[in-house]
């Protein structure tokens, strides 16, 4: 969920008896490499010829591709290097992960400097510095890709020839400095960012990874993503789907995907109605992860997660209103890795029951957030899939005979990472829309959820479709307006009747404690229950 974008050592839990455990990406990178022996810990003056093909393995029915697992890792601290060190720090991220993940870089998150380092358990050791840690690698580096200062998207344009070349990006000044030698020079050979992406989709996208697309700024988002971009080697843009010259180069790009492909990374100007609507025409789904740290990493870094919650049975049905809080975003890979984990440390979590989405591909991304937010759960937490599954849609802008398909893995790894309720958006022309009966039915026939929240919009409701639990939800982003809405939904109630009432909880907005507060301040008529109660209620309703 993206409305007001604002710019994971497993220990066995309480989930209750019969938790079946599951480490998705592990068996799945078994099962596409069987046998493969463990490979040792690489030390810092191993080689590789630059060109070797990297361990990256990406079976056919998985979302993302698997790296291999970190055994040590060395940190660089970014946060007081310029822009352009920091670019060519995060290619060389990239390029060093396909034979093993080796390199953290550290900087002051919203969730703490090292946060989610710690929970790796992985050994590391500080780096003294940019120059150290190219030295220490720089037998897997062919050289440099030179951006041009007066392009901007050269800088994206450098990133994909950086993954086809096993090269890292640098501006000539500090390819000189580092002395690394130039592998490409693209200073003076565009005259503005369309020009370079002409040449980059008629030159490298032939040579890039078909099943996966990457969107990141080239001014802001300098270390982020970056490296799995260059891990993978995929293409790298950065362009306006409400422009018609952008909006056709996405196309193009969208056009050549396989269906079902991910769009990691986000839009310029918060464009999410209009890229997610293209995107979803092409069969391509939306992983916000622009500002993802680290994701080579945390790729690799394997962490066991359950598949299933612990069950909460619902109070009886009675006459009463019955209210659900769901926290939103839960699409957003970087939200996971950064809010989120702020939010989960607030003292107030357990103190109300909450909705949590999470994205499932997580699986694949980054298992140790699966884990941790699993282990460290009260039983007040209830763990949902973020819009709309798998990834971000609009169910009835995919094209329809396809939508199986995409519902069908969306069901897969709910059930594998234990998720089994999911908030679905669907809007047309910017506007919320409800689903139609056959997306509806197709996520009640692939899915089988508990029930979906639909929308964070501007009025409640409640229906039944095939039997599966369809809830409207009102979204909130301070206190006194949730209280707002929800009294005037109760001067309307005439107690003859179970009121079933969903809220979106704006999470850039608002924390479990003013949920708490919310909750609080509700009188005997009102019940605050998980997602997984509330739509059983809603099923004995029937």
């Amino acid at each position: 969920m993206t409305v007001g974008r604002s710019r994971r050592h497993f220990c066995r839990t309480a989930l209750g008896t019969g938790t079946v455990l599951a480490s998705l990406a592990a068996s799945r990178t078994a099962a596409a490499q069987p046998d493969r022996p463990a490979q040792p810990p690489r030390e810092p003056g191993e080689t590789r010829k630059a060109g070797e093909p990297g361990d990256a393995g990406w079976p056919q029915d998985q979302a993302l591709p698997t790296l291999p697992e970190p055994y040590r890792l060395d940190v660089c601290e970014v946060d007081r290097l310029s822009a352009d060190e920091r670019l060519l720090l995060s290619t060389l991220q990239g390029v060093t992960a396909r034979r093993r993940p080796c390199v953290y870089l550290s900087a002051p998150f919203e969730e703490g400097r090292d946060t989610w380092l710690r929970e790796l358990d992985v050994p590391h050791a500080p780096v003294d510095g940019l120059a150290a840690l190219v030295r220490r690698y720089r037998s897997e580096i062919r050289g440099a890709v030179i951006t041009d200062p007066a392009v901007p998207a050269t800088r994206n344009v450098a990133t994909t020839l950086a993954g086809l070349e096993n090269a890292v990006v640098a501006t000539s000044a500090l390819a000189s400095r580092l002395g690394l030698p130039v592998v490409k020079d693209l200073r003076g050979r565009f005259k503005d960012a369309h020009s370079a992406y002409a040449w980059a989709l008629k030159e490298l996208w032939p040579r890039c990874t078909h099943r996966m697309l990457i969107a990141v700024d080239p001014q802001r988002n300098l270390e982020n993503l970056r490296d799995y971009a260059v891990a993978h080697r995929a293409f790298v843009v950065w362009a306006d789907p409400t422009r018609a010259k952008e909006a056709a180069l996405l196309a193009s790009l969208m056009r050549a995907m396989p269906d079902n492909s991910p769009f990691l990374g986000w839009f310029p100007n918060d464009r999410e109605n209009a890229g997610t609507e293209l995107a979803s025409r092409h069969g391509v789904y939306v992983v916000a992860a622009d500002y993802i740290n680290n994701l080579t990493v945390l790729a690799g870094a394997q962490r066991r997660f359950a598949s299933r919650q612990p069950y909460a049975a619902p109070p009886r049905l009675r006459h009463r209103i019955y209210v659900t809080f769901t926290f939103t975003e839960g699409d957003n890979l970087q939200y996971n890795q950064h809010r989120l984990r702020k939010l989960w440390d607030d003292p107030a979590r357990g103190t109300v029951p909450l909705n949590w989405s999470v994205s499932p591909l997580a699986a694949d991304a980054a298992p140790v957030f699966l884990a941790y937010y699993q282990r460290t759960a009260t039983r007040q937490d209830y763990l949902v899939a973020g819009p709309s599954g798998l990834g971000y849609i609009y169910p009835d802008d995919w094209p329809a005979a396809k939508l199986a398909r995409f519902t069908r893995q969306t069901g897969t790894y709910m059930r594998d990472t234990g998720l089994s309720a999911l908030c679905v958006l669907n809007r047309a022309h910017g506007k919320d829309i409800d689903l139609s009966a056959g997306a509806a039915a197709a996520y009640a026939r692939d899915v089988r959820p508990a029930g979906i929240w639909q929308h964070w919009t501007s009025h409640f409701g409640t229906r039944l479709v095939s039997g599966m639990p369809i809830s409207t939800a009102r979204l909130v982003s301070d206190v006194n307006g949730a209280r707002q809405i929800l009294a005037k939904a109760a001067r309307g109630w005439n107690g003859k009747a179970p009121l079933f009432l969903s809220v979106g909880v704006l999470a850039w907005n608002l924390t479990p404690g003013d949920v708490a507060e919310i909750a609080q301040g509700l009188d005997e008529r009102f019940t605050v229950l998980r997602g997984d109660q509330f739509f059983e209620l809603i099923r004995q309703t029937r």
